[in-house]
């Protein structure tokens, strides 16, 4: 289902010669939030490092495997006929990708134990999931609507009943221990509070909360652990109101052409892949970049000509 109006916007367009985000998501919104000049690189500027492997598609394959369940479950067929048509999807689309995988916690066996032992786990489950008014299930609604003076795009896995309640449901996918101090870190969280403000404020529905499933692969193993949220309203708004505030300081540096460091968030994640460009002298950043980045803007900045030159993205910096 999509929850789209009138209003048609491409990711990013070039402005006065720069690029610029028309339409944002969590994911742009955290890039940001963590650095500037992160955001810049990565998504306007579209570098990627050219050691980064072949995606496995490990995550998808496990999500649109559940998805297929949660279908068949919510159109009472049987759980033996949705393992098998999860199974053949997830063979079909994503098979060959996944047996080429070197960890062998996110490759296809992997992937295939997951589906098999998360009908067993769950199927008979107190949790369900809900209904659009139209009798289709809440399953992957996509949303992009007004947000300010921008817009703002995602989509929500499912909507699910438990104890009479509407919560929004996330399944992630990891190889930590599901441990309770593995699943505070998604309360707050930019993703599960954007879908909770979309959800109430332009689906109008009253979710209580937000559940997270977690699934964690190993080699040989898969185990199961969920935790239930419940977040006021009040949360959200004050969610709303950063956001609001943090896209308004995208937009000054947009003006300003010039996206400062933030170096704090260096060694999030194992290490940003852009520590050792900033660890350069801006004049000779550019070297580095040609040399350990490809470039691969959104298919929306496509237009040819308007692309910027590594050489002029630090130009700022080198008069300062």
């Amino acid at each position: 289902m999509e929850l789209l109006d009138s209003v048609k916007l491409p990711k990013y367009v070039y402005e006065d010669g720069k690029p610029r985000q028309n339409v944002w998501d969590t994911s742009s919104l955290s890039s940001f939030l963590a650095c500037p000049r992160l955001y810049n690189l990565t998504n306007l500027n579209g570098y990627k490092m050219k050691s980064y492997g072949t995606v496995t598609g490990f995550g998808s394959a496990v999500h649109d495997g559940f998805e297929i369940l949660d279908t068949g479950k919510f159109n009472k067929e049987g759980k033996e006929e949705s393992v098998n048509k999860a199974i053949k999807y997830v063979l079909e689309t994503y098979g060959e990708d996944l047996q080429s995988a070197e960890d062998k916690a996110r490759g296809l066996e992997a992937a295939l134990r997951a589906i098999v032992w998360r009908a067993e786990e769950y199927w008979d489950d107190t949790i369900t999931i809900a209904s659009m008014p139209d009798g289709a299930p809440c399953l992957e609604t996509r949303f992009e609507v007004p947000f300010g003076n921008h817009r703002f795009s995602g989509r929500i896995d499912k909507i699910v009943l438990f104890a009479g309640e509407l919560y929004l449901c996330d399944t992630k996918t990891t190889k930590a221990a599901l441990s309770e101090q593995y699943f505070k870190m998604y309360r707050p969280n930019n993703q599960v509070y954007a879908y909770l403000w979309a959800a109430r404020e332009i689906m109008g529905l009253p979710i209580k909360g937000f559940i997270v499933e977690g699934v964690q692969t190993g080699a040989n193993f898969c185990r199961f652990n969920r935790t239930v949220f419940n977040v006021s309203k009040t949360s959200i708004d004050e969610w709303y109101m950063d956001a609001q505030y943090s896209l308004s300081v995208a937009d000054s540096f947009w003006d300003a052409g010039y996206y400062p460091a933030n170096f704090t968030a260096c060694g999030n994640y194992g290490g940003c892949k852009f520590r050792e460009v900033c660890g350069e002298s801006p004049e000779h950043r550019t070297t580095l970049l040609n040399e350990d980045f490809d470039r691969q803007v959104h298919e929306s900045l496509h237009q040819k000509g308007e692309l910027i030159h590594a050489e002029d993205l630090f130009k700022k910096q080198n008069k300062k």
